[in-house]
Order: structure tokens, then C-alpha cells, then sequence
């Protein structure tokens, strides 16, 4: 199937931004992208596999166009946010790819800009009345309060090194951290922050229960539970796997928990399918079918039990074809739950917005299609929220737009709509599109690396097991790539991975350039710092001695010296980076060890990897201290 060329959505509507809104120019001034037009090279003749049946409407692959890089690359998908005021009148959205919050009057269609700093990278927000907003700045380690009358920031108070979540009550704010902080913090602008709690890292979103949080965790999927009046962890609960064990499912990657409008909350997340995979295969780990493949979307809910600690799980549909499904909102009536599945973007003829029911679990939850209207067809949608009467209001990027949309007019061929430009330089960038999007296989590459990260997970592949790898920080200067080095370059992944096990387009040199230059600029994880600092400098010690000997092999900026060595783990392995290694549990390439203690038994290699077997428990856990800081 060839690769369809077409022009830029952006360049198409350049003419109309300005006059459209006032949203005024990006944060900060961006280098012009680098653009190439369509090449009709490919790397080699590639015919995909028929899908089964007529296939109709399942084999839709993405169309990029033409290619264009960013000098500054754009975040990963995953952080734009959207929030009403309580009217239904006002929009609040968050925009990384322009380090801005827009503020929109729905009923005039007037879009004011307010600026942040370079590299804050706005992402979850929260109303307070209908005048004020509170936004968590990711990268930046904060939360700015801003003025929707002024459309001012009227405070930046810093939470922790990386917030994610953000929820409210009455009179405080909760931010949960990846490094595992959940923060209390006053509504009022001018209030101070303190640590709640310290739990599990790698926490996601965060929605307020009465007296209690839930917390979500991005890789497992899991909920939990914390009291808000002393931070205690008193409960957590994951969707149980199912099926039998050759078509076993199991919980991933949650990208997006929201309030359930009954007290409780509801996570839309990834099923990964447990089966062994023969990465051989052609479109190995493809499904041709709307549900069914390596990965599926599925939606869970969470309600607190009433008479005891616990949190109980209710399974719900999967949601077919509903590739990277960044977010999820609940109309006020209950009726309807919109499921954006950005993945989708650039593919034209599947939709991004997907309306559902609560149903059965395992149930696929598709029309097709030709049943959906592609919502916002100027641009990739990346959030949803639903006004009072049930209408939906959708953000989108590339072009940045809200489109307004009657939930019957989304569901009708050539529905209507409404659509209000933000303004703002472009942000496309091919290597982002190609990372993000639905091959035409049901699977992206940021479906086993949300965030350019990892999904924690051990895969069973016919050659063994492998641990997702983390692209965080790690592939510049690291080649060769893979468990066992046995990708000498990125542009293999474009064509032995992308291609023929993800049943994706073949891609051009180009193209295969852009992916190649996105991937190698994935900023390093966020890394809490240590509580104990006395402690990792000791660790420190023990890392870079001769008698330990971690340093001879995991040297360097990336803390690798790229070569694949026998450690007593099963076999000649890549030696990996060390870089956000706090979050990147379980570990070694099977991931054999649950934690980083783990690693120095027996199982870990003993003495041929590293010399460990000399240090006592305080030792271990001073070195353990310095690995989780890295």
C-alpha cells in the first residue's frame, strides 16, 4: 500500500489563524522546521498482508505527507489538557507543543494566550470557579495559577521535580509526582506546598474520593488509595487480568483517570496480550481486527467500598481500534464517555473520538469507521470535555483548535461542527507523527513507550523474554540498539520493527530520518532526589571503586560504554543505560529482578556482574540509594 502524499493541514489553514482569534504568538519563538518533500524512495518493496475477510475500513494506514523536522522537537503526546469553567462557557487548554495555556470564550470565540516560560510544558489542570485555573508545569516541577479575567499568571509555586496530576477540593490542591510525592497545596495563590505522602513512583492522575485520593500509576495501571487527612496508603487495586492462557489480557499503561461522577473514578488503559509473540512474524504485532492484537483499550472503574479499605474494580469495554487513547470524559449525564484515541491523527478515515457505553468487559466496542466522523479534521485530537448539554468540546493540535460538536453530529457521516483556531506557530513534525500513530496495525510506538518512556512491562517473545526498553535520554551516542545489539541503527526500528512487525507503511529515507532525529532528542527522566544524601554520595563511591567495578562497564555520559557483554543473566546482552533507573522496575532484560535490590541476588549475575557479593545490606542499599537518583 503506498504512502498517500498531502499538504501540510497547517500550511492550509495558515491563511485563516490570524484573522480567527486573537490567541496571539506562541510562548516563545520556535526555528523554522526543516521540510523535504514526498519521496517516493522507499528502503526496500514492501506489500503488507491482506487483512482477514474484506477487511474493510481495518487496514487504513497513516498518511504523513510532507516531511518536516522541528529544531525544537516537540513533547511526547499525552500532556494536553482540557477543563471547563462550571457554566460550560469558558475553555481552559493546556498546550506543550507551545509552553501556553489558551482561554477560550465559547460563546463569543474569542482565544487569549497566556504565556509560560519556555520548557514548562503545561499538562493536567483544574478549575477554581470560573475565573481561576490551576495548571501543572511538568517539566518545570511546578503548579501556575492562572487569571482567566486578566488572562494572567498570578502565581508559580514549585511542587516537586516532576508533577503530573492535579485535583481539588473546597479549599486545597493535590499533586501527584512521578517520583511518587502526592502534594497538598492551599487554592489560594499565595499558600505553601507540603508533601503529603510518599508512595509508589510513577503516578499519573489524581481525582479526589471524599475523605480520600486515588492516585493512578502510569505502567501498571494501578489505582491507589491515600487518606487525605495523613497521606496513608491504605489500599490499591489493579483491573484483574482475563481470558484464558493462551489469550490471556492483562493491565497496562493508564493513560488518563478521571472523576466517575459517583464518587469514584475511571482510567482509560491498555490490555496487553500475554500470548508468546513470534517477533519474526510478519505483522507480528499487528491485529487487522478493531480489537484483539498485542495491545488493546479498554476502560475501568474504580469505586471505593463502602464499609471497607478496599477499592472495587468494575472491567468495561474494549474499545476498538482506539489506538494511543490519551483521554477520557464523562458527559454530565451519564450517557455517553468519549475516549480520544490520538493515534489516530493522522490516519483520515478512522476516528479520533470514540462515544461508548460503560458495557460488558471484553466486549469490543466499535461501529466502524464509516459510523464516525473524523473529529477535527484540521488537526490530531488530543483531549475532550463535555459542556452541560452534552455537547462535546475538542482539542486538537496541528492546527491548535477546539472544535465544538454535538455527540450526534460526531456519530453522523459529515457531521457538523464548529471550530475555533488558537493560533500559534506549527508544531508538526514528522518523526513525532510516526512515533504516535496507529500503523494501520491497531498499535503505535508510544503504545509500549508512553512518553518516549517504557510500559514496564515483560514481553513473551519466542526468543524469550524482554523487558520493554526506556528511549528516555538513552539512544543518542548508544548504538548498536536492542537486547542484544542486534539493531546496528535507529532506521533498523523503521523497517524490521515499524514496518514488518507493527504492519506499518514502509517509510522513506526522509522519514526514516525525522523518526530517527524525534527519538534521539527524547528528554532524560525526572528524578526525585533522595531523601537520604549522605547516602547516595556513599552509593556513588561504591559505583565508580575498582573493587565494585559498576563503572567499567556503565561509563560515559549515558552511563554505558555500548557493548554487549555475558553478565551471568542468560546470555550476551547490551549493556543498557542507566538513566532513569528509579522508574524503570522490573529490571535486566527479562526482567527477572522486581527491584533494584533484586538485581544484586544470585539471579542478577553474582560476581560476574559486578562484585557485589562482598557488600552488606547498608552497603546495597547505599549503592541502591545512588542507582535511583541517576
Amino acid at each position: 500500500m503506498p504512502v498517500a502524499a498531502r499538504l501540510s493541514r497547517s500550511s492550509v489553514l495558515a491563511a485563516v489563524i490570524v484573522a480567527a482569534c486573537d490567541a496571539g504568538p506562541p510562548a516563545a519563538p520556535f526555528p523554522e522546521p526543516e521540510t523535504q518533500p514526498p519521496s517516493s524512495e522507499m528502503q526496500f518493496p514492501f506489500s503488507p498482508p491482506p487483512p482477514p475477510g474484506d477487511g474493510e475500513g481495518f487496514f487504513l494506514q497513516p498518511h504523513f505527507g510532507q516531511t518536516v523536522t522541528q529544531p525544537h522537537a516537540p513533547p511526547a503526546l499525552g500532556g494536553a489538557s482540557l477543563a471547563l469553567s462550571p457554566g460550560g462557557d469558558l475553555a481552559f487548554a493546556t498546550d506543550p507543543d507551545r509552553d501556553r495555556v489558551v482561554i477560550v470564550d465559547l460563546v463569543t470565540q474569542r482565544a487569549r494566550s497566556v504565556a509560560l516560560l519556555p520548557g514548562d510544558e503545561p499538562g493536567r489542570l483544574v478549575t477554581d470557579g470560573p475565573n481561576r485555573v490551576h495548571v501543572v508545569l511538568d517539566r518545570a516541577g511546578s503548579v501556575a495559577t492562572i487569571d482567566a479575567t486578566s488572562a494572567t499568571v498570578v502565581a508559580r509555586r514549585a511542587v516537586c521535580p516532576a508533577p503530573v496530576g492535579i485535583a481539588r477540593d473546597a479549599s486545597t490542591l493535590y499533586v501527584a509526582c512521578t517520583g511518587g510525592e502526592v502534594v497538598a497545596l492551599p487554592t489560594h495563590p499565595a499558600g505553601a506546598p507540603r508533601v503529603l505522602a510518599r508512595v509508589d513512583r510513577d503516578l499519573r492522575d489524581i481525582v479526589v474520593s471524599g475523605d480520600n485520593l486515588l492516585v493512578s500509576r502510569l505502567r501498571s495501571a494501578e489505582v491507589l488509595r491515600v487518606r487525605k487527612a495523613d497521606g496513608a496508603l491504605f489500599s490499591r487495586a489493579t483491573r484483574a487480568p482475563s481470558g484464558s492462557l493462551a489469550d490471556r489480557l492483562e493491565p497496562f499503561v493508564a493513560w488518563r483517570m478521571v472523576p466517575s461522577g459517583a464518587g469514584g473514578a475511571v482510567v482509560v488503559h491498555q490490555m496487553a496480550r500475554a500470548a508468546s509473540i513470534d517477533p519474526g512474524a510478519p505483522s507480528g504485532y499487528a491485529s487487522f481486527g478493531p480489537c484483539g492484537g498485542t495491545v488493546d483499550t479498554a476502560i475501568t472503574r474504580f469505586e471505593p467500598a463502602t464499609t471497607t479499605d478496599d477499592v472495587i474494580t468494575t472491567p468495561h469495554n474494549l474499545v476498538g481500534q482506539a489506538v494511543t487513547p490519551v483521554d477520557i470524559a464523562r458527559s454530565p449525564t451519564g450517557r455517553y464517555w468519549a475516549v480520544v484515541a490520538a493515534g489516530n491523527g493522522h490516519t483520515p478515515s478512522l476516528p479520533q473520538v470514540h462515544i461508548v457505553g460503560l458495557g460488558a468487559a471484553e466486549q469490543c466496542a466499535f461501529q466502524g469507521p464509516k459510523a464516525h466522523d473524523r473529529a477535527g479534521k484540521e488537526g490530531q485530537a488530543v483531549a475532550v470535555a463535555f459542556r452541560p448539554d452534552d455537547s462535546l468540546v475538542i482539542l486538537s493540535r496541528e492546527p491548535a483548535a477546539l472544535h465544538l460538536q454535538t455527540v450526534d453530529d460526531l456519530l453522523r457521516p459529515n457531521g457538523g461542527r464548529q471550530t475555533i483556531l488558537l493560533g500559534g506557530e506549527s508544531r508538526e513534525d514528522t518523526g513525532h507523527a510516526i512515533f504516535h500513530s496507529n500503523t494501520g496495525g491497531n498499535v503505535a510506538c508510544v503504545s509500549c513507550h508512553p512518553g518516549g518512556a517504557d510500559d514496564g512491562r515483560v514481553w513473551r517473545f519466542s526468543t524469550g523474554d524482554r523487558r520493554t526498553q526506556t528511549l528516555q535520554g538513552t539512544l543518542a551516542g548508544t548504538a548498536p540498539y536492542h537486547w542484544t545489539g542486534d539493531a546496528p541503527a535507529l532506521s533498523t526500528f523503521a523497517t524490521d520493527v515499524f514496518m514488518a512487525r507493527m504492519a506499518g507503511p514502509p517509510l522513506d529515507k526522509a522519514q526514516t530520518e525525522a523518526l530517527d532525529r524525534w527519538m534521539t532528542r527524547i528528554p532524560a527522566a525526572v528524578v526525585s532526589p533522595p531523601a537520604d544524601a549522605e547516602a547516595r554520595a556513599r552509593g556513588e563511591a561504591l559505583f565508580g571503586s575498582q573493587a565494585v567495578g559498576c563503572a567499567g562497564c556503565h561509563s560515559g555520559p549515558k552511563l554505558t560504554n555500548n557493548e554487549s557483554v555475558d553478565v551471568g543473566t542468560g546470555g550476551t546482552f547490551q549493556v543498557p543505560s542507566l538513566l532513569g533507573l528509579a522508574l524503570r522496575a522490573p529490571y535486566l532484560h527479562d526482567g527477572r529482578a522486581p527491584t533494584l535490590l533484586d538485581r544484586f541476588s544470585a539471579a542478577g549475575g553474582g560476581e560476574e556482574h559486578g562484585h557485589t557479593s562482598e557488600l552488606g545490606p547498608a552497603d546495597l542499599d547505599d549503592l541502591v540509594t545512588y542507582l535511583e537518583s541517576l
